[in-house]
Parts: C-alpha cells; structure tokens; sequence
C-alpha cells in the first residue's frame, strides 16, 4: 500500500505544477527523516504521555489526527 501511495502521491503533485526532479528531491530530502509512526505507537506515545480519552478523528491515506484528553 504504502508503494502505491507514494506513486500516487507523486503523481498528483505532478499534476500540480511540480517537476519530477523536484518531487525526487523532496523525496530525498524526507527519507529517513520523516518517518511515520503506526497507529499503535501513536495511541501508545499518547497513553504513555498520560492522555485517558483517545478518538481518532481523521484518517485518509497514511495520515491520520487523534484528538486526546488528559
């Protein structure tokens, strides 16, 4: 999934104007920097940080956005 994404992704920024030398180099720039965490360890670094009430409320993709209490 994640492989298709990214193609898909680069794809529409494609479409949006941007050059595929400039997509490679944003690409470049990001790996191994940017590195996404799972949905576990999201709820995980959240729980740990002592936050009770956890609801995701956006996912598409590979994002998503928690909203959490303490």
């Amino acid at each position: 999934l994640s492989k298709n994404m990214i193609e898909l992704y680069a794809d529409y920024k494609e479409r949006q104007g941007y050059s595929k030398i400039e997509i490679a180099a944003k690409r470049e720039a990001l790996e191994n920097v940017l590195i996404p965490y799972s949905e576990k360890e999201n709820l995980d670094m959240l729980k740990n940080a002592g936050f009770e009430k956890i609801e995701s409320v956006f996912k598409w993709v590979n994002f998503e956005t928690f909203i959490a209490f303490k």
